[in-house]
């Protein structure tokens, strides 16, 4: 028993020895190999770093050191790659509508609203012609007292409706200057009214603005007496028996001047005739003192002719005739108020621009005609509105 015991022993003293002595070479190798892991006693040697590497920035790949270049940097810098700049798309969005900028109107001269230019750029609407009494009658044609609107003024006149149906033509009469304080509704009109109602037109005679029944206000260099047709044009569709589309106008002395006014600022009128007008230029008509009464012209407002040429030139009809209707001209040679050389000036101007006009002079007559040169100027006045406008018209 002891002898078996003895060889247990023996044994286990020889394994532990081995144990021992493996433990210590393993040791040793492991140590040797940590110390040098390039020994041949490492069976796993590191991997050689390898030039291009991807371990190691692009620049640093191909930089090389060469002692013949001193200036040579080493170790060589890394120059990261440069990122490419990515723009942003934007998202769809509606575009904005460009902001309207409103084009800035052209300053108008102070005195815009007496030139011609300005009174077409002008409405005359009128209103409502009102019948306020009947003046008498005729186998022919009735005569009236009537009153319109014109510029915030109430404006009186006379009115000769033909008998029948109608619709009639209408001839509106501008009459001469007359004092208000001896004008009557009629005066310098009636006449010439009852001949063409006679011949199947509508006559109406407005009393100018502070004339006969009519409101008192201003009208420097006849424009306020013109713009008192121009809204009698404007309110002819009010009349039952009138045909708005066939106007003529009639004038005498300054009612020449009204008329032919109102003739080259409005569109709707076929035809005009004058008796011993009045300059059509306004320069003329001031040199003579053919104005409204005492202080019309408003030297204030223009100043003088010599002074303000231009503003002159351009609220005179005489200059604007390529707008007028046809003209039919009248002037006795004897006119002693009125110099007849004005009307052949206007029928000159009138063909240089291209207008229809006739002219007529009538030896030993004077500012108003009368008797047998009456008869004649009246019997070529009626031809000439049959044709414009009776027969003519727009």
């Amino acid at each position: 028993m002891a002898e078996q015991t003895k060889t247990h022993s023996g044994w286990m003293d020889a394994v532990t020895a081995l144990f021992v002595s493996m433990t210590v070479l393993v040791g040793g190798w492991y140590l040797l190999i940590w110390a040098y892991p390039h020994s041949v006693l490492n069976p796993f040697p590191p991997a050689a770093v390898v030039a291009g590497s991807s371990t190691l920035p692009p620049s640093v790949h191909a930089a090389s050191y060469d002692p013949a270049q001193p200036t040579a940097t080493f170790p060589p810098t890394w120059t990261p790659t440069a990122t490419p700049t990515v723009t942003p798309t934007r998202l769809p969005s509606s575009t904005p509508r460009p902001t309207n900028t409103p084009t800035p109107k052209p300053t108008l001269p102070p005195n815009w609203p007496l030139y011609i230019s300005g009174m077409r750029g002008r409405r005359y609407p009128g209103g409502e012609v009102t019948i306020h009494g009947v003046f008498g009658q005729s186998p022919d044609f009735t005569t009236y007292l009537i009153f319109y609107p014109s510029e915030g003024l109430r404006i009186s006149g006379m009115m000769s409706v033909p008998k029948g149906n109608g619709p009639f033509p209408v001839i509106i009469l501008c009459h001469g200057y007359v004092h208000p304080s001896k004008y009557a509704t009629g005066t310098d009109t009636w006449r010439q009214a009852f001949y063409l109602a006679k011949e199947g037109y509508i006559t109406i005679a407005p009393d100018y603005r502070g004339h006969g029944g009519s409101d008192s206000g201003t009208s420097l260099y006849h424009i306020g007496y013109a713009q008192d047709v121009l809204n009698l044009i404007g309110s002819l569709h009010t009349i039952k028996k009138a045909d708005p589309g066939r106007v003529g106008l009639w004038g005498h002395s300054m009612g020449g001047a009204v008329a032919l006014k109102a003739a080259v600022v409005s569109k709707k009128v076929d035809a005009i005739a004058l008796f011993g007008s009045v300059s059509a230029d306004e320069r003329v008509n001031f040199a003579y003192g053919m104005g409204n009464g005492p202080g019309a012209y408003g030297v204030a407002i223009l100043s003088t002719p010599n002074r303000n040429r231009l503003e002159y030139k351009r609220i005179s009809p005489i200059n604007y005739l390529d707008r007028a209707p046809p003209l039919s001209i009248h002037h006795g040679i004897d006119d002693p108020a009125v110099p007849y050389q004005w009307s052949e000036n206007l029928f000159e101007a009138a063909q240089e621009q291209g207008a229809t006009a006739e002219l007529y002079l009538y030896p030993g007559a004077s500012h108003t005609l009368v008797e047998a040169d009456w008869d004649l100027a009246m019997k070529r006045t009626l031809d000439f509105f049959d044709k414009h406008v009776k027969r003519g018209g727009r």
